[in-house]
Parts: C-alpha cells; structure tokens; sequence
C-alpha cells in the first residue's frame, strides 16, 4: 500500500476515486445501508436475468412452478453471496485480495484469473445484448450502440464506487416503477390466465430441480464483487443488517426480473424473450414494453460498469502478488480503460446468437468455479480466523499469509473435484447427475467445501497470527493515505 502525501488533484479529475485495492481508512468511511439493497436490485433486475427466468417454461413447467423454483434458487444463491457484504466494512478491502489468507499471495492468481474472466464476460455479454436491444429500439446498426454503452459504463467505472451508488439508486427506482407497473397490469388486465398458477400440472422435479440450481448458480456469479461496494462502510455497521439488506436487493432484483422472463415466455412461448417483452408491455398499456427494455437495459449498464470497476480492482490485485505496485489513481484508470476497451472489441465481434447458444453453458461453468471458492472464503471469514484479519500483513510479500496456502488450495480442489459427478452442463453429464437426471453440483459442493476446508484448518495456529494482527495494525490508518 502506498504511503505518499495525500491527494492535491483538483478539477474533475478529483472526482474520479483514487482508491483501488488499497486499505479505506475510518475517515473515508460512510454510506447509507441503503445503498448496499440499491446497488444490487439495480445490478440483477437487468435483461440477461430474463433469460434464466424462461428456462422452467422451456422445460415444461407452468408458470406457477417455475416462479417457485426461481424463488427457491434465488433464496439459496442470495446467503452465501450476501454474507460477503460484511466482509466489507470489516477490512476496508475490495472482495478478491481477501482471498490472499486462504490461498496465499500466488495460490489465489487463479481465483483472480478466473473472477476477471467472469467480469469481463459480463460486460462482452452486456455490451452484445445492449447494442442489439437498442438498434432494434432506435434503428441503425448494433455496433455503434456497443461500443457507446461500453464506453459509458467505462466511463461511471473510472469515475468510481460512490458515481456506481448515486447511479444504481436512480436506477433501482426507474426500475421499482416500471417492474410495479407491468406486474400489477398483467394481473389487472387479466393477461396471465390463472391455470398458468395451476399447481396441479406440469410438475417434472428434474425439471424443476433444473431452475434452481440455474437461479443458485445465476446468483453465485455475484459474490465475486459483493465487499468491493460496501468497503467504504463503516466497520461498526451490523453484520446481520448489511446482510439483510444486501438480500433484499440480490432477491428481489433477481427475482422479480427472472419473473418477468418466465412470464413473457408462459405468454408468447413462439417469441423471443426482448420481443416477448414488448408484447407484453403493450397488453398494459402501448409503450411500456419498451419502457420495461430501457429500465433493464438501465441496469445491465450499471452491472457493466461495476464489472469493470471490479474487475479493475482484481487484476490490480493479481499483478500486485506478481510485483508489488503502487495502487495509484492512474493505474486504476489504466485497468478499467484496458478491461473496458476489450470487453468492447469482443462484444462487437461475438456472434449475435452467442447469448442463446452459448450464455447458458458459460453461466454454468463459472458457478461451477465459483462454489467452492465462496465456501473457502465464508469458512474462513465467519468460523475458522472468525474475522481477525491483519491487513498490513496481506500487502506483504512474505507476511503471515505466506505465498501459497495448501490449506484452501487443497479444500478448493477437493471441493470442485466432487462436484464433477454431480454435474451436467453442456454435453457433459456426470455419473450421478444422469442417474438422477438433475444437476445438484452446487448444494453439494458448497456446505461440502465448509467442511473441507474447516477440517483442514483445525490444527491452524489463529493465536499466534492475533499477535502479529496487533502489531502489525498499529499504524493502519497513517498508511490508508492515498497514492496519486
């Protein structure tokens, strides 16, 4: 971490955040809990939630059905992924540099490589939908609309954590309105005929089971960035109040967006879901399907630009286990632009039916991956070192937290390992997943990674690194100056 005089920029560039991976000392530390519900709701009621939520319809189940299953999943994926949310104020730290106690400085690159594959796929998938969705909207051709939402969210990434808050807060409430809206006139219209509720029919549990792993694991590719927004917290905020209200916004967004894809699916399954979208909107009223588009759209940008910001954060992380570096102003600006840039040569150049052929498999094998990290990490921080962290000692080279970890390393290899048979994405089908005809990879991987990795960590010597904590974080806030 740097140790330099404090910032004397001045003009906008002053209003660009200066922090990256680097410790939030106490007096930079506000916010409203809030914003914790906000920043989330408006990241996952976004259009690619659509899709997962059409996929019970396209399985057979009615619509009742697949809203529970959606429900269910939904509600699984948002414990872990908002326990995260405390981790936050806590240390002062972005999500991914938490994992150097659990996997060592080198041992966690390929957690970092995999989290920064996983952000810049969002924005590639973003950028692809976005640009398609608004050429259909205002004309002209997809890619100039690519590379303008790119750079937009680009753009709200360098400008920083408390813009992406005020940004998702306005977001949150257009979507609140529109979501509202559509919902309550379908119903009041009488557009969803009631044996689509019918709980009597079209119940398949393979089918079933199918969506809520797909939500579950939907909502596990978000615990990657959770601590990253919520770092400029207070430490003395409660733990159980950032996690429940963090849920609110992870449910309710997710939910309510899944819902509305299953919805345009049970109504006009021969339409795509966009199209489907716009249909139904004009059931309520002419207008309000676009209306609905714009408002996703919305909040798909919001979720690009804190991919690019998170993902700015951990490849800063990963070169900084490689070199030390100086977290600087610029050098955050740099990762964004170079993250940003990419993500929107690849979104021009994919092919336009990537998001219904290939979206899907991908969502599965980054929550495969993601699992048994999110176990490693909650053990860790809740039951094995139970929060006592020094964070002066993870900046270090050669501190307590060692260059590689055979502790989290082994349970995180071990965990993936037996999920495989467990497992069915793509052409693959592990032994057990076809014996049962239903993918559980990820309930069972992830209360077994617990254990793994509390098992491994029983004889682990937690009082002696409360010791070097002591010492080591005596002078945390002088070093928590910025680096310009």
């Amino acid at each position: 971490m740097g140790t330099s005089t404090p910032r004397s920029t001045s003009g906008v560039l002053s209003r660009v955040e200066a922090r990256s991976i680097d410790y939030v000392p106490l007096s930079e530390r506000r916010g409203r809990l809030s914003d914790q519900a906000t920043i989330w709701f408006a990241g996952s009621a976004q259009l690619l939630s659509l899709a997962t939520g059409a996929i019970g319809i396209v399985l057979g189940l009615n619509l009742g059905w697949t809203l529970i299953a959606l429900a269910l999943g939904t509600l699984l994926g948002t414990i872990p992924v908002a326990a995260h949310a405390t981790q936050g104020p806590h240390l002062g730290l972005p999500q991914m540099i938490q994992s150097r106690p659990q996997f060592g400085r080198y041992g966690a690159l390929i957690i970092w490589a995999m989290a920064i594959v996983v952000y810049w796929g969002y924005i590639v998938l973003g950028g692809d939908l976005l640009g398609a969705t608004a050429a259909e909207l205002a004309g002209g051709a997809s890619q100039p609309w690519i590379v303008g939402v790119c750079a937009v969210a680009t753009l709200l990434a360098i400008f920083g954590y408390h813009w992406l808050h005020t940004a998702q807060r306005i977001i949150t409430g257009i979507l609140v309105v529109a979501i509202a809206v559509y919902i309550a006139g379908l119903l009041a219209t009488g557009s969803i005929p009631a044996t689509l509720f019918d709980l009597s029919e079209s119940f398949h549990l393979g089918s079933f089971l199918i969506v809520v792993s797909a939500a579950t694991g939907y909502q596990l590719t978000w615990a990657f960035f959770v601590s990253d927004y919520s770092r400029y917290m207070p430490p003395g905020t409660s733990k159980p109040a950032i996690i429940a209200v963090t849920s609110l916004g992870l449910f309710f967004g997710l939910f309510t967006f899944m819902g509305v894809g299953a919805v345009c699916a049970a109504l006009l399954p021969a339409e795509g879901i966009i199209n489907g979208l716009v249909v139904t909107g004009g059931y309520v009223f002419p207008g309000l399907g676009e209306v609905m588009l714009i408002s996703g759209g919305l909040g798909l940008l919001g979720l690009m630009a804190m991919c690019a910001y998170g993902g700015s954060l951990t490849l800063i992380t990963a070169l900084d286990s490689i070199r030390n570096v100086q977290p600087t102003r610029t050098l955050r600006i740099t990762t964004i632009l170079l993250i940003g840039v990419t993500g929107t040569v690849a979104a021009v150049l994919i092919p336009d039916d990537f998001i219904n052929t290939s979206f899907a498999t991908v969502l599965t094998v980054v929550a495969y991956l993601m699992g048994p990290w999110t176990s490693v990490n909650l053990t860790d921080f809740f039951v094995v070192r139970r929060g006592h962290y020094s964070v002066a000692e993870i900046f270090k080279k050669h501190g307590i937290y060692g260059l590689w970890n055979w502790r989290g390393m082994t349970a995180y290899l071990l965990t993936l390992l037996l999920m495989v048979p467990f497992m069915h994405v793509g052409s693959f089908q592990g032994p057990v997943a076809a014996a049962l005809g239903v993918d559980i990879a990820f309930f069972v991987g992830i209360p077994v990674g617990c254990v793994i990795y509390w098992l491994l960590c029983r004889n682990q010597d937690t009082e002696g690194e409360l010791r070097v904590i002591a010492e080591s974080d005596r002078d945390l806030e002088r070093i928590g100056t910025p680096v310009e």
